[in-house]
């Protein structure tokens, strides 16, 4: 099963490199895209988001949220 998460604080590509890079080392092959601003997990990886926003805050005001699908 694939996860979303919803990620706020990204507003420009610079955010989302941010963003694609501090993914890519917790699940490689994740997806993260500013429209709409998502970060997908690759099938297989499982991560809550308590984890992913643990990553993030270091770099910003970028939390996540799981999307219901």
């Amino acid at each position: 099963m694939t996860q979303i998460f919803e990620v706020s604080g990204m507003h420009c590509g610079g955010c989302l490199s941010r963003v694609q890079q501090a993914a890519e080392k917790l699940a490689p092959g994740t997806t993260v895209t500013l429209e709409p601003p998502r970060l997908t997990l690759p099938a297989g990886a499982t991560m809550d988001a308590a984890a992913i926003n643990a990553a993030l805050t270091p770099l910003g005001d970028y939390r996540v949220k799981a999307v219901s699908v």
